[in-house]
């Protein structure tokens, strides 16, 4: 059995890459929360430019929903079609 240089040299990297992914992962510490801002208010709520915003995100929630809802189905085709076996290939191996 001979092996694939190719797929030898991605394994090497991918090895490697983890290796230092965990390597500074453990070495640094994650400061998550650290820098966040502590002021409840992001947005000046005196002005009314504060409050039409919030309405509207709030009240045209079925707009981000149909924009997710179609990401997700795009993604599900795209997987079906990653994965779909090929009629022609089938054919050979079972006239082989």
């Amino acid at each position: 059995m001979s092996v694939d240089k190719i797929e030898a040299a991605g394994l090497v990297i991918s090895v490697l890459t983890a290796a230092a992914f965990c390597f500074l992962a453990f070495q640094h510490a994650f400061s998550a929360f650290q820098h966040a801002v502590s002021n409840e208010n992001l947005v000046d709520i005196t002005r009314p430019i504060g409050r039409e915003v919030s309405w509207f995100m709030w009240n045209r929630r079925s707009i981000d929903l149909i924009a997710q809802a179609f990401v997700l189905f795009v993604a599900a085709t795209a997987c079906l079609a990653i994965l779909r076996r090929d009629t022609r290939e089938a054919e050979r191996e079972e006239s082989a």
